[in-house]
């Protein structure tokens, strides 16, 4: 299984850069079935980070501001009186923020709540309804396969994970496809299709696009993501860096020609990392005396955060991180746009294999090491 994590939206707080005019959005929000008191909180970035919110009464509610630039942001709720840092963040929605009116529509919660009003978020709530709860679905599945201590029965879930994936990127496609003028669309693209999975497609779908939205910050960064998916394709050599583990100690990527090298990159507070850390500990124990070492490479800020996943998950090999601007990071040098997203490498340094996961990392080193 793998759920996309993407790191764009860490690294560009969902700006999309389409305008330079300012955006003067409203927010009109509609609820039923709220505990008063309650607020609605947002957050958005223009030259620095802002944060407003905004009084529920007689189930509804306005925030306004104004934007340097479109962007894609998630309004949350708290009710009864609950304190806004309470950590619960399931009550939101996402809407962008634009010129003009947004409506927010629910029957009970911003989580089911529908948006429109607006150009962007009129196609932001027709991707949704393309998608419709599938997403659900499969986080359903994920739970089900965490509790399941039956193989066989594993081995059906993560069957039926996979086909609800098949439909789900179908539909996105769709979508994709018949709103090229649209940043919801470069958005969903952006997302749920990692070059490194399928640069074919993903080269195709963006290319459709149109050259406002291609020029657009998330569009150029994608765009990014698939030229350094060839440059870094399979036969490839993979570009050297330096960068410290756990000691502090500086290792380069040379250092470790003459084995294969698994490089993964992942973070403490992704998920579908986490949830494959198992398959990397049983590979490495199956094959690290046979030449074959891991290099886990976080993208982490938080020094504490990343030191006990490692201690919590067994990574037991070498575990690097550079806390530095992600505009010059290793990620960025090797166009990680998403998270896990991992390369194999040959002794002489040449990548042959991309984003190998759970039994398919497994069966490609038994192949190459047995």
């Amino acid at each position: 299984m793998r759920c996309k994590v993407s790191m764009l939206l860490v690294l560009l707080a969902g700006s999309f850069g389409m305008a330079k005019a300012q955006q003067h959005f409203v927010i009109k929000g509609k609820l039923g079935h709220v505990k008063e008191p309650a607020k609605v909180f947002i957050m958005y970035r223009n030259r620095y980070i802002q944060t407003d919110s905004a009084e529920v009464k007689n189930n509804e509610f306005t925030l306004s501001g104004a934007v340097d630039l479109k962007q894609r942001v998630n309004i949350f709720m708290r009710q009864g009186g609950e304190r806004v840092n309470s950590g619960r963040i399931s009550d939101q929605v996402a809407i962008y923020l634009e010129d003009g009116v947004i409506e927010v529509t629910s029957p009970d919660s911003l989580t089911h709540a529908k948006v429109g009003g607006s150009q962007l978020n009129k196609d932001q709530q027709e991707m949704v309804n393309s998608v419709g709860n599938l997403k659900e679905l499969q986080a359903g599945i994920v739970e089900k396969f965490k509790n399941e201590p039956d193989s066989v029965k594993r081995m059906q879930l993560m069957d039926d994970y996979k086909q609800l994936d098949v439909l789900l990127q179908t539909n996105l496609v769709g979508f994709i496809q018949s709103h090229p003028n649209s940043l919801v669309a470069m958005h969903a693209l952006k997302n749920n299709f990692n070059p490194t999975d399928n640069v074919e497609l993903a080269s195709s779908l963006f290319n459709a696009m149109s050259d406002s939205v291609k020029a657009s910050s998330s569009g150029e960064i994608y765009k990014e993501a698939i030229e350094n998916v060839f440059k870094l394709g399979i036969g490839k050599t993979a570009p050297d860096f330096a960068a410290k583990d756990l000691l502090g100690t500086e290792k380069h990527l040379s250092d470790f020609r003459g084995k294969y090298v698994l490089l993964d990159f992942w973070a403490s507070w992704c998920g579908p990392c986490r949830r494959e850390s198992p398959n990397l500990v049983s590979s490495y124990e199956k094959f690290r005396n046979k030449k074959f070492e891991i290099i886990s490479f976080s993208v982490d800020k938080e020094a504490d955060d990343w030191k006990k996943a490692v201690e919590k998950d067994q990574y037991t090999w070498t575990n690097l991180v550079d806390f530095i601007d992600p505009n010059t990071s290793v990620a960025k040098l090797y166009g990680v746009t998403a998270l896990p997203t991992n390369f194999l490498l040959d002794p002489t340094g040449k990548i042959i294999a991309l984003n190998l996961r759970g039994e398919d990392l497994e069966k490609q080193l038994a192949a190459i090491l047995n």
